[in-house]
């Protein structure tokens, strides 16, 4: 009984030595330099954006999987939410048809898009993964702790004295490591064993051993410093700035072909308004040339007006059926419950195109231009980050060619007692410590695996180079086009104005000859018809430019990355990240640009 209540009390002691071997470890733990940071610059506002859609998952639809029997567009049907709906629409509904109206300017028509257009929801889940890559990268240099429980029970037959036959071993050991920033592999641990074993001869059959070590390895030209250690970290970084730069630039094209479908939708209603005031007008000139049938209108005029008629009601159908086009394009991008590729009503535009009062100067316009795309293109600042790629893999190269050359350290203080309480006060006195210290050198000989690897990395910089400077032309040319572009709408729109009311003129002094006409000949009845048809494509031509001037300045600001920045589309971006804001407070935003100028100072500024 007396020899089983020592063992007891024994483990006891060990248990508790144990514990508190490892408690002076986790003590370590705050003291210890090196940890590396996994924070990314996500302090704007199209991060907040990002990160809100990443957060909201996947847009709700009535079916998900395109699976549920009876449900074959439910998949196409985005379902209705608790959340706020932004923005409020007002859904009328005509009491002479009974078809659902919506009347939609291009703000609620870029907030719809931005809240839920799949094509940006897709891209938005980019930024978070390389965000967990650059916590998986910094992981490396996270500390470790580690722990050992072994028992061994040792029976052997004995060939010598100085042999133990039997033996038993209790052994603890505890302990942290960690891989620094600078290279540095250094580890502290607490070991402790209790031994017992039959050698003839033995002091202390039964005995205490525990253990502090201390061990270090610091490289000093292969492998070592900041620079190389922390170049997986400083990649997955720039990975992440390229991931949020693709979503930018998907956010970029929504917003970009919200704009251009939207205008064409007013274009497309435009032309059915135009056709059918020359439908009308067709209309009203073959009544009155039936009327006249019995004076001098022939049945040559009456078939002549009545192919103009027909013609012209034809086209109106063609137009009608481009309304309805360019509303579903539209729809596919707002992808909202309300408004969507399946549901039954019709948008009708309420922002009107813009143009500005005075035509800009091409060269200033276009260094302008140049200037803030060189900054703010996507493409660009992409190439500018595979550069800086570049330079890591570069300097990384050109330290692992380097030979090897390493200093290690370690320290040891050790105890031995027939009591636990007194092998460890042996610890605490430093009464045995060793202490080792040394260098490693490794020299490859040839070294031709390393450096083929560090002329590969400069080839690879010299191509990035290379691509940002054919990114950097290639830009520059779709920049100065469109300048042109928008210069030429601009220019258009007043030649196609003076145009339209030269035949407007026209045909009213035709309609006002036409009163005191003593007979109606067919030359002058294809004259009116034609000045009609005439009056009809001027005015379309004219709604037409000053179309085209819109969507030149959207695809411009598209180019030029400064889309973004646009008052339409900041607003949209504010509201939606401020409705899913848990505190309510508001994001900071700067002064929003007109949208047919070019930006001299974007307010979303560059990704970097």
């Amino acid at each position: 009984m007396g020899a089983c209540a020592k063992a007891r009390t024994g483990n006891r002691r060990t248990l508790v030595s144990a514990v508190s071997g490892f408690a002076v470890c986790l003590l370590l733990f705050p003291l210890v330099d090196g940890c590396v940071s996994d924070e990314v610059n996500d302090a704007s506002l199209l991060t907040a954006y990002q990160r809100r859609l990443a957060a909201a998952g996947p847009q709700p639809r009535l079916d998900t999987t395109a699976m549920i029997d009876g449900e074959a567009l439910g998949i196409l049907r985005p379902a209705e939410t608790d959340s706020p709906i932004v923005p409020d629409l007002r859904i009328d509904v005509d009491p002479n048809t009974g078809q659902k109206v919506v009347t939609l300017t291009v703000e609620q028509a870029m907030s719809l898009a931005m809240a839920n257009s799949p094509e940006i929801r897709v891209v938005s889940f980019d930024p978070e993964i390389a965000r967990q890559e650059v916590t998986r990268a910094a992981g490396a240099f996270d500390l470790t702790a580690f722990n050992e429980l072994n028992y061994e029970d040792q029976d052997s037959p004995q060939n010598s004295i100085y042999e133990p036959g039997q033996a038993e071993t209790r052994l603890f050991e505890s302990g942290i490591r960690q891989t620094s920033p600078l290279g540095t592999e250094w580890s502290a641990s607490y070991a402790l064993a209790r031994i017992w074993d039959d050698l003839y001869g033995r002091t202390l059959p039964t005995r205490y051993e525990p253990v502090v070590i201390f061990e270090l390895r610091q490289p000093l030209l292969r492998d070592a410093w900041e620079e190389v250690n922390l170049a997986g970290v400083n990649i997955a970084k720039l990975n992440y700035e390229v991931s949020l730069l693709d979503f930018r630039e998907r956010a970029e094209a929504v917003s970009s072909a919200v704009a251009v479908n939207y205008w064409r939708l007013v274009q497309a209603r435009k032309d059915v308004e135009i056709q059918r005031q020359l439908v009308a007008q067709t209309d009203e000139t073959l009544r009155k040339v039936e009327g006249r049938r019995d004076i001098d209108a022939t049945d040559v005029q009456i078939k002549q007006a009545q192919a103009y008629a027909m013609s012209r009601r034809a086209t109106l159908l063609e137009l009608q059926k481009q309304v309805m086009d360019a509303q579903d394009a539209l729809a596919r991008l707002t992808a909202d419950p309300r408004v969507n590729t399946t549901s039954d009503i019709l948008i009708l535009p309420a922002t009107e195109p813009q143009a500005p009062a005075e035509l800009p100067e091409l060269a200033e316009a276009a260094n302008r231009a140049l200037a803030v795309a060189m900054r703010q293109n996507s493409a660009v600042q992409r190439a500018q980050l595979g550069i800086e790629v570049a330079d890591i893999n570069v300097q990384v190269a050109h330290n692992q060619k380097m030979p090897r050359l390493d200093l290690v350290g370690s320290t040891r203080a050790r105890g031995l007692a027939r009591d636990e309480s007194e092998a460890n006060e042996q610890i605490d006195d430093a009464d045995y410590v060793s202490y080792a210290v040394g260098l490693t050198f490794e020299y490859p000989l040839g070294n031709r695996q390393r450096q083929a690897q560090w002329m590969r990395r400069r080839l690879e910089r010299r191509k990035a180079v290379s691509t940002l400077h054919s990114t950097a032309d290639q830009v520059a040319i779709s920049v100065k086009e469109g300048v042109r572009r928008v210069r030429t709408n601009i220019e258009q729109i007043q030649l196609q104005h003076q145009a339209a009311e030269a035949a407007r003129i026209h045909l009213a002094t035709l309609e006002e000859a036409e009163q005191i006409r003593d007979r109606l000949t067919p030359e002058f009845l294809l004259v009116k018809l034609q000045a009609q048809e005439t009056y009809a494509q001027t005015r379309r031509a004219e709604v037409a430019a000053q179309i085209e001037l819109n969507v030149a300045a959207a695809e411009l600001a598209q180019t030029t990355g400064t889309i973004l920045d646009l008052r339409m589309v900041e607003s949209s971006l504010t509201s939606l990240v401020e409705t899913a804001s848990e505190d309510g407070e508001s994001q900071k935003v700067a002064v929003p640009q007109d949208p047919l100028h070019f930006p001299r100072s974007p307010s979303l500024g560059p990704i970097r």
